[in-house]
């Protein structure tokens, strides 16, 4: 079962990267490719990550997904940087490629279903800040993470920020921008870069152990429990209604039925609207 989590060989030529997205079991694997240069994200690869996950929000089906780097040496190793001189290099062109940064980030963010980042060695820069998009970041032994930007004299924007400090906290985060370090797994783990460290020959195995228990889960209340976390730091009326909305769809569908008569006859549940094992 995901086979794809497996580091495959990417012989491809640098600069030209792209998105990669199968879904088996109703789990999106989602691989970022362009291993010559370590995965780097072009402009095209972050409109296509918005197109992609904006496409999988609208699959009813979807259980969880997953993102990784092609090969074993990077998630991405941030910006592909030969693209600044025509992208980067003023502010209104600037502006344009940091729209196009953002709307990925928020579609990785938004979409209602797990989001686990699977890392590799390096994630820097824009990998980092796409790692922080998903909700679980697992990464091996190998990982190295951070956000150099200082030595490029870019800035970072405002939606990778919240991001980030979600997971690092406001002081956490101008500890990894100040210094322009990259972090170890170990350390990584620590100061919330990463969620969990397993050793390299088991991440794969980890990470499919963690879907199977998502997909045998209830897809109501695996769906609530990430909208509700997330929503629970700004709760308006918008956010609420939502909340309220999830809470009718608990209680009145047959999920809590199933879940609670399974656990009164000592066996596994098997949930209508998930995939039973």
């Amino acid at each position: 079962m995901y086979e794809g989590f497996i580091a495959q060989p990417d012989h491809g030529d640098a600069g030209l990267g792209s998105v990669e997205v199968t879904i088996e079991n109703n789990v999106a694997l989602v691989v970022l490719t362009d291993e010559p240069a370590r995965n780097a994200l072009s402009l095209s690869m972050w409109v296509r990550i918005s197109e992609v996950f904006e496409e999988l929000s609208r699959n009813q089906e979807l259980r969880a997904v997953v993102i990784r780097g092609s090969g074993t040496t990077a998630f991405a190793a941030g910006a592909n940087i030969a693209e600044f001189p025509e992208n980067r290099l003023t502010a209104s062109a600037a502006t344009a490629y940091n729209d196009h940064l953002a709307r990925a980030l928020r579609a990785v963010a938004s979409i209602e279903v797990p989001t686990i980042a699977m890392i590799r060695g390096f994630a820097v820069g824009g990998g980092c800040e796409l790692s922080a998009a998903c909700d679980l970041r697992i990464g091996s032994e190998t990982a190295q993470i951070g956000i150099p930007i200082g030595r490029l004299g870019v800035i970072l924007g405002l939606t990778e920020t919240r991001l980030l400090t979600r997971h690092l906290g406001v002081n956490g985060l101008k500890r990894v921008l100040f210094s322009g370090r990259l972090f170890a797994a170990a350390e990584s783990l620590q100061i919330g870069l990463l969620d969990e460290v397993v050793a390299e020959a088991d991440l794969a195995s980890h990470v499919a152990e963690l879907l199977l228990t998502i997909t045998r889960s209830s897809a109501v209340t695996i769906r609530a429990a990430k909208v509700i976390t997330d929503l629970a730091g700004a709760l308006d009326d918008a956010a609420a209604d939502r909340v309220q909305q999830l809470h009718v769809q608990a209680y009145d569908g047959d999920d809590l039925k199933e879940g609670v008569d399974a656990f009164l006859n000592k066996r596994r549940p098997t949930f209508a609207n998930g995939a039973a094992q």
